[in-house]
């Protein structure tokens, strides 16, 4: 006698591993406009901050005086243009009454017209001041949290700065970069007709965190670089992952499990 072993066909829950990078679905570093010292740095490392809160301020008495200076040059302008339309209109009743020419009116005429553009360029300096003004004031484009803040009190921060003065980073939703080969994106592609199809039909994947545990939010497959590495034969895929409880970090690692 001999055991017998029945053969039946059932499924097999298959699994691939790949590297990843987690960052935020929104990094932007903050560089100051301008050139000066930070005399006052609002927010702390970890601080979560909203789109347009002021994050540094930098030494803004140049930049006020330069304010100033154009709002004067604004007001001689309009004093000078008040003059020249005083002098235009009379001329026009002068060249009524035949007391005076053509040359006259058209005199008084440009010089009215050369003081309204007069005025216009200083408008136009008085915006320009003002603006660079506000640079001293550096806001945070984006809601998120505050990364590492390099840079304290008292020190010169210019534009051309190596290091930026904080990172926000958005990290209600995180992106997940992670590598694919050719060689499994043109079965992918095949098999689904199209890159986009293939995304859509993309099953749910899990994140493995560096200690080695399984993160508890599914992550999905929405988006693939569409130029191939040369150096690597590899196509980078991003799955977006919810971060309610803020677990995730922007600069993070793990492994991305996609099931099979």
């Amino acid at each position: 006698e001999y055991p017998v072993d029945t053969v039946i066909t059932q499924s097999a829950a298959l699994q691939t591993t790949y590297p990843a990078t987690i960052n935020g679905i929104q990094d932007v570093e903050i560089r100051p406009k301008i050139s000066g010292f930070l005399v006052s740095v609002n927010v702390r490392e970890g601080q979560t901050v909203s789109a347009g809160q002021t994050l540094f301020v930098i030494d803004n008495a140049t930049y006020q005086a330069a304010v100033r200076q154009a709002q004067a040059a604004v007001n001689t302008a309009t004093s000078q243009l008040n003059t020249a339309k005083l002098t235009y209109d009379n001329a026009q009743k002068l060249f009524e009454q035949n007391v005076i020419g053509t040359y006259e009116l058209e005199s008084s005429k440009n010089t009215y017209e050369s003081a309204k553009a007069q005025l216009a360029q200083a408008q136009a300096s008085l915006a320009s001041a003002r603006e660079t003004l506000s640079f001293c004031y550096v806001k945070s484009p984006a809601s998120g949290v505050v990364g590492s803040l390099p840079f304290k009190v008292g020190a010169l921060v210019s534009a051309s700065s190596v290091n930026p003065l904080t990172t926000v980073s958005n990290i209600s939703t995180m992106e997940v970069y992670f590598s694919m080969t050719e060689k499994d994106i043109l079965e992918m592609t095949k098999t689904s007709g199209s890159i986009a199809e293939a995304i859509s039909q993309y099953p749910p994947v899990k994140l493995q965190l560096a200690d080695g545990t399984i993160y508890s939010e599914e992550g999905h497959v929405i988006k693939m670089s569409g130029v191939i590495d040369a150096a690597t034969g590899s196509v980078q895929m991003i799955a977006h992952f919810a971060n309610p409880n803020r677990l995730l970090k922007s600069g993070g690692s793990g492994a991305i499990i996609v099931p099979r």
